[in-house]
């Protein structure tokens, strides 16, 4: 049964170095992740804002509320998932968890961005009752293979306390 919990960094490191090894774009998420050290110092760094997305005892993704204010009730998002737990709805039930927890904890406004050239994370938002807002022109900059530059465009999406919440199966936090 897919649940969202704490990361443990000596647990998850193995996990997470496994997720990034199988996936490149994953490297756009996270400094670094090439050892079980940097894995390890990756999950310390992120314990506070972060849940594992874990089915049957393995963690399988990540889910991210950061840039939390509570002055004016705002989080910024963000989620990945390993390339073998893709296409299962995890992603998106696990966002719709967080966000309605986040809402229930009195955040008022939750926002993200994904790159242009990436639907299917669109998807998950969109899915998890993120609405689209624009569009960040070349907002992202990575060096390809290469050491050359590529800019991204960013769709930006929010989701308020007010919108209707998605018809998704909440997972368990725990």
């Amino acid at each position: 049964m897919p649940r969202l919990r704490p990361w443990s960094p000596e647990r998850d490191a193995a996990a997470v170095l496994a997720a990034f090894e199988a996936s490149a774009d994953l490297h756009r998420q996270a400094p670094p992740i090439r050892t079980l050290d940097e894995a390890r110092e990756h999950l310390a760094t992120i314990a506070d804002e972060a849940l594992a997305i874990d089915v049957d005892g393995t963690a399988v993704g990540c889910v991210m509320a950061a840039s939390r204010d509570p002055r004016h009730g705002t989080a910024w998002l963000s989620y990945w998932l390993a390339p073998g737990a893709r296409g299962r709805g995890l992603a998106a039930r696990a966002l719709d968890s967080l966000s309605r927890a986040l809402f229930d904890d009195g955040l008022h406004r939750l926002e993200l961005g994904a790159r242009a050239n990436n639907p299917a994370s669109i998807a998950v938002a969109e899915r998890a009752g993120y609405l689209r807002e624009g569009i960040e022109r070349q907002r992202l900059r990575y060096l390809d293979d290469r050491g050359r530059e590529e800019r991204f465009d960013v769709v930006r999406l929010a989701r308020l306390a007010t919108d209707p919440a998605p018809d998704l199966a909440p997972l368990e936090i725990s």
